[in-house]
């Protein structure tokens, strides 16, 4: 790379003098004195062997070889000041990538994240979510929300939490119904799956015991989160997952028709690579150990 024949403050100290045509506002503007500008401006044209201003009485005039420096000063000055904001912002902001299923973003990750952010704000978050249950892969995410994640040596399984399926339904619905408790009163009302999870409710019949009971009608949906909103806007019975829809049940928009079931549950994990050592994930795992459960 060939060594520039002068400072690149002296480079500077022309972009100003040339964009004012004035080595005294140059002067103003920089913080110099006028003969320290003249100075430089000389030892610049000395340096290349060229003049650049034309000094007519007390006004200056750019001479062609000037005009084509101040453009390539400038260009550079810009791409320079631009990779030192790409630079300084990488450096500040630690960017934190996740994979989590929709269901299990809006009902426990999100209402809790603002505890993160407010603790972490120098962490930047991006998230992938996909509404089925996909491998993880370390090359577009950091790390991942799953439950029963696939075993595998470069990864780390930090187990938070079980999940447990109990049926619920919205407090308009089951008033409709006349609900005292009775399970048979389900017969009455219409039922919705998951179709990640076909076989919930006929788990879920005969854990309890509930094997002759059945649905008036049945509603599929391929996205678990939506078959959840259905169920609170009194359209149906579905089998919701405790304690991720713990607020629902709190602010009254759903009821638990049942108690949590060990027969069936899955343990929720969050799931990173095991070699690495990025801040703003390692932050992620000691803030979530304050939510793991031994059920």
């Amino acid at each position: 790379m060939k060594k520039l024949p002068f400072a690149l403050n002296t480079l500077h100290t022309f972009t100003v003098a040339a964009q004012n045509l004035s080595f005294k506002t140059a002067a103003e503007q920089l913080h110099l004195s006028p003969s320290a500008v003249s100075r430089q401006i000389q030892s610049l044209e000395a340096s290349i062997d060229c003049e650049l201003f034309v000094r007519k009485n007390r006004a200056l005039q750019l001479t062609e070889a000037a005009e084509v420096l101040l453009a390539a000063a400038l260009s550079s000055f810009e791409i320079l000041s631009d990779a030192v904001n790409d630079i300084s912002s990488a450096s500040s902001a630690q960017r934190l990538r996740l994979s989590v299923l929709p269901y299990f973003a809006n009902n426990w990750l999100l209402p809790r994240l603002s505890e993160f952010t407010s603790q972490n704000p120098q962490v930047q978050l991006s998230f992938d979510s996909d509404s089925t249950y996909q491998s993880f892969n370390t090359s577009i995410t950091d790390g991942c929300f799953r439950f029963s994640p696939e075993p595998r040596d470069d990864l780390i399984a930090l187990k938070l939490f079980h999940q447990y399926a109990i049926p619920v339904a919205s407090p308009e619905l089951l008033a409709q119904h006349g609900w005292n408790g009775d399970m048979n009163v389900l017969s009455e009302m219409r039922w919705f799956d998951a179709a990640a999870q076909p076989d919930l409710w006929q788990q879920w019949k005969l854990a309890h015991g509930y094997e002759a009971l059945e649905a008036k009608d049945r509603l599929s949906f391929n996205d678990a989160e939506t078959a959840l909103q259905a169920a609170r806007e009194g359209l149906g019975v579905v089998m919701g997952a405790w304690p991720l829809i713990e607020r629902d049940i709190q602010q009254q928009r759903l009821v638990a028709l049942t108690e949590p079931n060990p027969e069936l549950s899955e343990a929720y994990y969050f799931v990173y690579p095991r070699e690495s050592r990025q801040p703003a994930l390692l932050s992620m795992v000691e803030w979530l150990k304050q939510f793991q459960r031994e059920d």
